[in-house]
């Protein structure tokens, strides 16, 4: 296991798509906000810190209205 980068197997399960399906994969992580370089090949490269950090961070829920108390009925 490289400590800089995901492998392979481990973009895969991340963007849910096939390990060798390099551009299809790409797109998927471009989607998902997640940054990657392609090596030479085309493949993408995915630092590990980078998807670490991103499962540390909260974000708050956005408030939702009591739909409720708009209708006219108790909660």
């Amino acid at each position: 296991m490289s400590e800089t980068w995901l492998t392979p197997d481990e973009v895969g399960e991340l963007t849910g798509l096939k390990p060798n399906s390099w551009k299809a994969q790409c797109r998927k992580l471009a989607a998902m906000g997640i940054k990657f370089r392609p090596n030479g090949a085309g493949r993408p490269l995915v630092e590990r810190a980078a998807v670490l950090a991103g499962t540390t961070r909260r974000t708050a829920a956005k408030p939702q209205p009591n739909w409720s108390a708009l209708r006219g009925k108790a909660a």
